[in-house]
């Protein structure tokens, strides 16, 4: 007999947001990330310095993110609740539409969740004064990381903002 299936948990936002939805989230913070590092390169810049530097930033802006997102996400689902969402729920576009929505909250959480843990573990390391023989093959690499995650979380908020617009735009079409 089989086992059934679940709808709940991180399967079932991998399933809904798709290594397809990763991947084309991921393009925007790769390239800046890339063009930031060969940057860094080309004009010498201290990448110690510059890799605390993003650290802070990422450390006081994705908490905040983090907070709106997640009172953004209690108000949608008041929406959720409400009657205008009932004939919504009813179809399978509405339906598609909801779990899609809920899949890229969680995929941002989780992702804005991931940095900031990366971002707390490597500004103790890089407060540490570690002597590494050669730095840049350590540093490099974790400014790329960081950098990525901070402009992924960031750039996952454009999906967000497109599947809140289209739950407007049936709640006003059903009028």
């Amino acid at each position: 007999m089989d086992k059934p299936e679940s709808r709940f948990g991180w399967k079932i936002v991998l399933k809904n947001y798709g290594y397809k939805g990763i991947l084309l989230d991921s393009g925007l913070p790769i390239f800046i990330s890339f063009v930031l590092c060969v940057i860094m390169s080309w004009k010498h810049a201290d990448i110690l310095l510059q890799l605390k530097v993003l650290v802070g930033v990422g450390i006081s802006i994705v908490p905040s993110m983090v907070a709106l997102v997640l009172a953004a996400y209690t108000i949608l689902l008041t929406f959720f609740f409400s009657d205008k969402f009932d004939s919504i729920k009813n179809t399978d576009n509405g339906n598609k539409l909801i779990q899609d929505l809920n899949s890229s909250f969680a995929a941002c959480l989780f992702v804005s969740t991931i940095s900031i843990i990366v971002m707390i573990t490597i500004s103790s390391i890089a407060n540490m004064d570690i002597e590494i023989c050669k730095p840049n093959v350590v540093n490099y690499p974790a400014y790329f990381f960081v950098c990525y995650l901070l402009v992924y979380s960031v750039s996952i908020l454009l999906g967000i903002i497109e599947d809140l617009f289209n739950c407007g735009q049936i709640i006003t079409l059903e009028k």
